[in-house]
């Protein structure tokens, strides 16, 4: 019985020191954008809790989205090393932007009837709820960047290889040779 490749966790590409560097650099970067920008608006939530609490607490899910996102983001440029791409990692950090920006996306939805509602209860004050709104907006659009960003990075798009000349083609991790590695030994 054969159960395909024999260690499919660590299918890679090959890619230049170039687009190493642009992927290395472009995940960390947008990542830690987003993990600060995550914790100034968790921050923010925290002083507007003891007057709004259902928005802070779906706000508080869209933060929370951005943060796991942008943590993913950050460690993904782990995926790339020594000229070399680990598809089975990096489709992982893929994935996981996805799922956390459609639940930043709900959230922010479940958010705004949220802020609808309280601007029709005369409680609520106005000022705190644009705030609260205006914090949502941006957690909900840095996460489609973060999303945006890990789906051309993690693993790479066909256009950014193409842009830098390489091929799909999977090789063996680098160390290590076997039938899938076009270069024999020297």
């Amino acid at each position: 019985m054969s159960y395909g490749d024999p260690v499919p966790y660590l299918r890679c590409i090959r890619i230049p020191p170039g687009l190493e560097s642009r992927i290395r650099g472009t995940s960390l970067r947008i990542g830690l954008v987003s993990v600060l920008a995550a914790v100034a608006f968790a921050g923010m939530l925290v002083v507007l809790s003891s007057e709004l609490t259902f928005v802070v607490y779906t706000g508080g899910a869209c933060v929370l989205g951005l943060l796991v996102s942008g943590v993913g983001l950050t460690f993904g440029r782990s995926c790339v090393s020594t000229g070399h791409v680990n598809l089975t990692p990096a489709r992982r950090i893929r994935n996981l932007t996805v799922a956390f920006t459609v639940s930043t996306v709900v959230f922010a939805v479940i958010t705004g009837f949220g802020i609808a509602m309280a601007t029709t209860a005369t409680a609520e004050p106005l000022p705190l709820l644009m705030v609260a709104g205006m914090i949502t907006l941006v957690t909900t659009s840095m996460s489609v960047t973060n999303v945006i960003v890990g789906a051309q990075l993690f693993p790479p798009s066909r256009k950014l290889l193409a842009e830098y000349g390489v091929s799909e083609q999977p090789v063996d991790p680098p160390g290590r040779w076997g039938t899938h590695d076009p270069e024999p030994p020297r």
